[in-house]
């Protein structure tokens, strides 16, 4: 099992992350954080997972160990598989997925890709006390949330997520409303 790897970013592309050790380079699944915080040409640390099947080989990668926990408590939940969970963690965060599970948050979890209603319900069922011990600050979640909004408002405006995501990750956000947040990229993009 894979469980860390040091790569370079060679490339970011719409779904996949081309990485880069030694010379092989290898196509990826990222997370929220890999999207928003990583840049092409540099070398990082990243935790992974590599799913194995019948049909396919895939790694996912992470930035944070925490994300990489969510995901693989997120694709034992029954009908969701290791696909529905990188999409997951891909559009949100690992810390506002685990904020939404505990505060059971079904109209939230309900709009997030591959997960309806029932899902959601199975979501918090299984996952419920998976994440008691993970706390985050008021300060964190809400900046988290406002960086979500932002990029959703901006991929409508007909933007690119890696593009929008370079344009965060170079930003200052600390204390910026969703608004503020919309303002500042939309003058760098």
């Amino acid at each position: 099992m894979i469980r860390k790897i040091k790569a370079i970013i060679e490339d970011i592309e719409d779904e996949i992350v081309l990485i880069k050790f030694g010379n092989i380079t290898l196509e990826a699944y990222p997370s929220f954080k890999v999207l928003q915080n990583l840049k092409v040409g540099e070398e990082y640390d990243l935790y992974a997972f590599l799913e194995t099947n019948e049909w396919n080989t895939s790694l996912y990668i992470f930035k944070e160990k925490i994300e990489r926990d969510v995901f693989e408590s997120l694709k034992k939940v029954s009908k969701i598989g290791p696909r529905t969970a990188a999409k997951i963690l891909k559009k949100i965060s690992a810390d506002i997925l685990i904020n939404m599970i505990n505060l059971q948050d079904l109209d939230g979890l309900s709009k997030l890709p591959g997960i309806g209603r029932k899902t959601a319900e199975r979501l918090i069922s299984e996952l419920s006390n998976a994440f008691q011990d993970v706390k985050y600050s008021p300060e964190e979640v809400l900046l988290n949330i406002n960086v979500k909004e932002a990029i959703e408002a901006l991929e409508a405006l007909g933007f690119q997520r890696y593009d929008i995501l370079k344009v965060i990750n170079d930003t200052e956000l600390k204390n910026m409303k969703t608004e503020d947040i919309i303002k500042v990229c939309l003058t760098k993009l």
